[in-house]
């Protein structure tokens, strides 16, 4: 019985630990709708070492109760790809070009956890074009850019 338990305790641990690693730490999620969570997981960009994932959350009905015109909230996370562990230091900002190719103020994001984060607007369908733009602790400027279609 004592054979069976550590051999069962070692992969349970491992399946645990798989699950819990971090999308962002070098896997490719593509552009999808992950569902009820209203949270959109867009395709990676990779630029001079560094890759960045942006995941956009729906927060347009909370944000209208409030009279704002934000429809989503945009976190960036970056990582480096040599050791897959995240970049928090830096300054991002992101340009939004909406449908119609008008193209916004930069939009500072704030230091959130492991990634930076914006509200933005997106209040018309259409295929976006986010520009974001970085200055990260290796003080490289990088610029990765992202589509949506709304």
């Amino acid at each position: 019985m004592k054979k069976m338990i550590i051999p069962a305790t070692a992969l349970l641990l491992s399946s645990l630990l798989i699950l819990s690693l971090p999308a962002w730490a070098g896997h490719d999620m593509g552009s999808m709708d992950t569902g009820s969570d209203k949270t959109i997981m867009l395709k990676n960009a990779h630029q001079d070492g560094v890759m960045a994932m942006v995941h956009l959350y729906d927060i347009s009905e909370s944000m209208a109760k409030q009279g704002l015109k934000e429809t989503h909230h945009m976190m960036v996370m970056f990582s480096d790809m040599k050791d897959s562990k995240p970049v928090t230091e830096g300054t991002v900002a992101v340009k939004v070009v909406d449908p119609a190719g008008v193209k916004s103020e930069p939009i500072k994001t704030m230091l959130m956890g492991d990634g930076f984060g914006a509200n933005i607007a997106l209040p018309t369908p259409g295929k976006y074009t986010f520009e974001v733009g970085t200055k990260l602790a290796d003080a490289k400027k990088r610029v990765f850019t992202f589509t949506y279609e709304k």
